[in-house]
């Protein structure tokens, strides 16, 4: 297998060299933020700086097989979702899957090694990066903690299956940057609201269950749930279905049946996956485009609540509102008083 090759011991130069190799081209770019497009591959938006705090959502396709050498110093905080997408490590010759689907947090230092991706992938996600440097001598002693408070997170290691409320935080920032209106107040904010849940002893916000390749166990309760590659593989044919008509209110008995897996594995893997339950991902993905209706269009509330699966307008209304907090009505006029 033929692959691109590129080395680097910078950060932000590994950045660059990917979103270039995979055909992306900056097509908005402000002093905090950056957007990086191709119709034929798809997107990624950064907003914030390396130095400091940076976050980032991407939904895009490998066109080409591809492979990055990297040796730097500098040390990060990592943390975000990865909702669909396999990176790998080459090895001693052998490409090893480093990272799965699902919600991760890692403290990179002194890191180094080869990531290789694979043409013709999708990947779709979120992620956040601090700088330690940045976390240790700004971040912590706001909270009130001494700089060494991250020690018991070991370096180099991928913890998965964060507590709801970490990945709830995540989502908000998702969602910040999903909407264009993320700002570096509330990106400090947030990421603080991340460390203080992170630091309260009171909560296990982390585990490090490791993920076989052939089966993985998910505990339900006192329920132990096996799951092959094979049932995996039929929940990201549910996702993928779901993109495509989340506003068809299907239910999980006929996905279940539609794609012939249980319904216990069938919801127990997505959220494995997908870190959120199968109603709340359609729920977003319909959200998501009423927001767009909203703001690209001018459709009134009746037509987009139809378009996005509710026959009863005032149903829409009430779901939007809990969803993001505004009417869609107040919704619109934010976005055109920011406009």
């Amino acid at each position: 297998m033929h692959m691109n090759f590129y080395k680097t011991t910078n950060p932000d130069d590994y950045g660059l060299y990917f979103y270039k190799q995979i055909g992306l081209n900056c097509t908005f770019e402000q002093p905090h933020e950056q957007i990086w497009t191709n119709p034929d591959v798809g997107t990624i938006h950064i907003y914030g700086s390396l130095d400091e705090i940076q976050c980032g959502t991407g939904d895009y396709t490998i066109p080409t097989d591809l492979l990055a050498e990297f040796d730097y110093e500098s040390a990060f905080l990592h943390f975000g979702i990865i909702y669909e997408g396999i990176t790998y490590s080459l090895v001693n010759h052998r490409l090893s899957p480093m990272s799965h689907p699902s919600a991760f947090l890692a403290v990179e230092q002194s890191a180094g090694g080869i990531n290789c991706w694979k043409c013709g992938q999708r990947f779709r996600g979120i992620e956040v990066s601090i700088r330690m440097k940045y976390l240790r001598n700004d971040l912590l002693p706001f909270l009130g903690y001494p700089k060494d408070a991250l020690d018991f997170i070991q370096p180099n290691i991928r913890y998965h299956n964060l507590s709801p409320e970490l990945r709830g935080i995540l989502s908000k920032i998702e969602f910040l940057l999903n909407q264009r209106t993320m700002t570096l107040a509330l990106q400090k904010a947030l990421c603080l609201e991340f460390l203080a849940h992170l630091l309260n002893p009171k909560t296990e916000c982390l585990s490090t269950i490791p993920a076989s390749s052939d089966t993985h166990y998910i505990y339900v309760g006192k329920r132990k749930i096996k799951m092959t590659q094979a049932d995996f593989e039929k929940v990201r044919k549910v996702h993928d279905q779901l993109e495509k008509d989340a506003g068809s209110f299907v239910t999980i008995y006929e996905l279940s049946q539609t794609f012939e897996i249980s319904e216990q594995k069938l919801k127990a893997g997505f959220l494995e996956l997908y870190q959120q339950t199968i109603w709340n991902y359609a729920n977003n993905l319909r959200m998501n485009q009423a927001a767009r209706l909203l703001r690209d269009t001018d459709c009134n509330i009746h037509e987009i609540a139809a378009n996005v699966g509710y026959q009863s307008p005032a149903a829409f209304t009430n779901m939007f509102k809990n969803w993001c907090g505004l009417t869609p009505g107040q919704f619109r006029a934010q976005i055109a008083a920011e406009a």
